[in-house]
């Protein structure tokens, strides 16, 4: 059996919720991105059996658009492109020539409920028939001079298309393209945020930061646990009604926090009681919270692929690790009244030690940088198969919940 490989990068709203991701092609050799041999033809027709036929779309980019780069060929030849429109959207790539042929061919491509989005598009005038038809332009915001950025941003926002920011690295990056009115953001610096501190904390968000505390603290007994997570009647709910679904499958009915933390252990209760305090937070982007999940996850499959223990401080560390996002403050102002040991921390703060590497892997992953997603020994396939599970766990988590 073949490895399969596809990058996943995540196109943010204005919200900083996940509007799409971008599946790119990625070689199984390395898990680079180097084509070798192969054409860009070649290149797409991968990319779209391994996210159709081998992963599932719904797998890979759940209830998001999925962006996927067309070659010439699969934009021109009618029957070159057998996939459905629904949750696609067609990047037209910048080295395609502008003529009629492409015009037509997108035409019939728009006909059939396909969303058109230009790649890296830099403004011609005799373009305006292929603007015009464009439903997404995205701007490579580094090819450009912030005052060429501004002249583009006023000219393209003259037509009905929508405007995606491509290679956001940096908070003042974002927040200048925000000032010029982008609908879409894809970029490092959307999945290692740098977020802005406010002046206090809301009250939620505090009431969450003391469960934390409680949950993570290792002299708490069973009865500090069960009564940390009893005081809130949401928290107490959710993972009752977790734990007697059909993601547990336990035979017998589990009907008190007590008999939950006997049948799932101090550990695991404790990592689903933090995960769940954390979600509780009602004025962050869903997505913030799936991202949360999904790095959890990933951590902890790692972790188990690499017979490292113990997988729930590797869980712990992924869950915390977006804690900066949905707190809105820096993670070492976050974790700091936390009882966390010090190898956690140092796994936070700096991507230190075994769980740091770990840690360190996942966000490389997160961004499709294959190059620095590595740990332990781990074949390629299984950080890639790790992933895949971990995206899959976050979605079914919060479709139970």
């Amino acid at each position: 059996m073949s490895d399969i490989y596809v990058g996943r990068q995540p196109i943010y709203n204005a919200n900083l919720g996940i509007y799409g991701y971008e599946l790119l092609f990625r070689a199984g050799t390395g898990n680079s991105a180097a084509m070798g041999e192969l054409s860009a033809d070649g290149a797409t027709s991968t990319t779209i059996i391994n996210s159709y036929l081998e992963i599932g779309l719904d797998r890979l980019v759940g209830n998001s658009f999925a962006f996927i780069n067309l070659t010439e060929q699969f934009l021109l030849e009618e029957d070159a492109l057998p996939i459905s429109p629904k949750q696609v959207i067609l990047e037209v790539l910048e080295d395609i020539p502008v003529n009629l042929p492409l015009l037509k061919a997108l035409q019939r491509l728009k006909k059939a409920g396909f969303i058109i989005a230009l790649d890296d598009y830099i403004y011609n005038p005799s373009h305006k028939p292929l603007v015009a038809m464009a439903d997404i332009i995205k701007i490579d915001i580094r090819q450009l001079g912030q005052q060429e950025l501004i002249k583009h941003v006023n000219i393209l926002k003259k037509f009905k298309a929508k405007l995606l920011a491509e290679k956001v690295e940096t908070l003042d990056e974002y927040e200048f393209c925000v000032g010029l009115g982008f609908d879409y953001f894809q970029g490092y610096f959307l999945s290692r945020p740098r977020i802005i501190k406010s002046q206090s904390l809301p009250t939620n968000k505090l009431a969450v930061l003391n469960l934390l505390s409680v949950l993570q603290d290792q002299n708490a007994d069973v009865e500090d646990l069960e009564e940390a997570i009893s005081f809130d009647v949401s928290i107490s709910y959710k993972i009752l009604k977790l734990i007697n679904s059909a993601f547990f499958n336990f035979s017998n009915k589990v009907e008190s926090i007590k008999h939950a933390i006997v049948i799932l252990g101090r550990n695991q209760l404790r990592s689903w009681a933090s995960m769940l305090a954390m979600s509780k937070m009602d004025d962050r982007p869903s997505e913030m919270i799936h991202l949360a999940m999904t790095r959890a996850k990933m951590c902890e499959i790692l972790a188990e692929k690499a017979q490292l223990k113990p997988l729930d401080t590797y869980f712990t560390v992924g869950l915390f690790s977006a804690l900066d996002i949905l707190m809105e403050r820096e993670i070492a102002e976050v974790i700091e009244p936390l009882p966390l040991s010090q190898d956690v921390v140092d796994a936070l703060l700096k991507q230190q030690g075994v769980m740091g590497e770990a840690l360190k892997c996942v966000l490389a992953y997160e961004v499709s940088d294959f190059e620095n997603a590595t740990f332990q020994r781990l074949e390629p396939n299984d950080l890639f198969v790790a992933n895949v599970e971990a995206v899959s766990w976050a979605n079914m988590v919060i479709d139970t919940l």
